[in-house]
């Protein structure tokens, strides 16, 4: 395993490149957009994902997580950003077989629009920026990794992007992970990923290169009512950061529970945006609506909801009987 992410870290990134990754690469990159939260449950956990995420929004947020689905997955959230921002995410991830799954995914904002100016400040008319983003995932299960207590899956995505400023362009991106499961008397996941690997967008002369991230996770269950979630990131554009999270689900009845969540992302801290998030969960068999509520500081407050599918019914990894990520496929017909 260790071997894997070495390849992967290396096939990403120039390691001898000091032009990255550090607080001078700020405003270096483009496409700002693709660092939205996109899932409320990951909003309200500080931005903890890369070992949370077991849903259909995992096609954006780790691939490696769509393991998980049981059968098949629909996720749809709508986030009321800062400046009068808003932007909505939708994705599906169908189970293809008993150690894969495949999923595909939309995102598009609406900034609404802005006046259009020349260098003297003369307005010239206006013009409405937007971004949308089509994706395709796929995540496997690895036999060859698995035994009574641990399995390992792998998980890819694919983005193609298209960016509208004033001029517009199209790039490609992929997201790589690896999920490893330990099923222990405590259990825990830990996690890799790495986001937005790929082609920089050019509005005008020169080509900018996306939001990289690479990201190291971690979750443990020490009770089963109760996770802690940490993520290390190292963007592209910044120094790394950490993001802490942690959410306890009350049962309220049969295939019914209630879940509180907070975290803390040293990130915004650094920013002066804030840095505290909150928010809760409803989960009803196959029904879950979640929200998440966060200040950004001077910019205000954004919150995020989000409604999810999860046929037959949503059942978490570790709560399991087989204790397995694999799964019997059952056809709908």
């Amino acid at each position: 395993m260790n071997r894997i992410i070495f390849l992967l870290i290396i096939f990403c990134v120039d390691i001898n490149s000091t032009e990255y990754f550090n607080d001078k690469a700020r405003g270096i990159t483009s496409g700002d957009f693709l660092n939205l939260d996109i899932s409320p449950r990951v909003l309200a956990l500080g931005g903890v994902q890369t070992s949370i995420v077991d849903d259909a929004s995992s096609i954006i947020l780790n691939p490696a997580g769509l393991i998980e689905i049981n059968n098949f997955s629909i996720f749809l959230s709508r986030t009321r950003y800062v400046a009068d921002i808003n932007y909505n995410f939708m994705s599906y991830a169908q189970r293809i077989s008993y150690d894969s799954v495949i999923a595909v995914s939309a995102f598009n904002d609406d900034i609404g629009n802005l006046e259009y100016t020349d260098i003297n400040q003369n307005i010239l008319g206006n013009f409405s920026p937007s971004n949308t983003v089509i994706g395709v995932g796929y995540s496997r299960g690895i036999t060859e990794f698995s035994d009574r207590e641990t399995d390992v899956s792998i998980g890819v995505g694919y983005k193609y992007i298209r960016s509208k400023i004033y001029n517009t362009d199209n790039a490609t991106a992929f997201d790589l992970g690896i999920n490893v499961y330990k099923f222990t008397y405590i259990p825990y996941k830990l996690s890799f990923s790495v986001q937005n690997l790929g082609s920089g967008l050019r509005y005008d002369q020169e080509s900018v290169p996306l939001p990289m991230k690479f990201r190291i996770g971690s979750v443990i269950y020490p009770f089963p009512s109760i996770l802690f979630g940490i993520d290390f990131v190292w963007p592209n554009n910044d120094n790394y950061y950490i993001n802490l999270g942690s959410e306890l689900n009350i049962k309220g009845g049969e295939n019914f529970f209630f879940s509180l969540r907070g975290g803390f992302n040293t990130l915004r801290v650094r920013n002066s945006l804030g840095g505290f998030s909150f928010g809760f969960g409803v989960l009803i068999k196959f029904l879950s609506i979640d929200y998440a509520f966060a200040s950004m500081g001077e910019l205000g407050n954004t919150s995020l909801i989000s409604i999810s599918f999860d046929f037959p019914l949503k059942e978490p990894v570790f709560d399991r009987e087989e204790k397995s990520i694999y799964r019997k496929y059952r056809s709908l017909k």
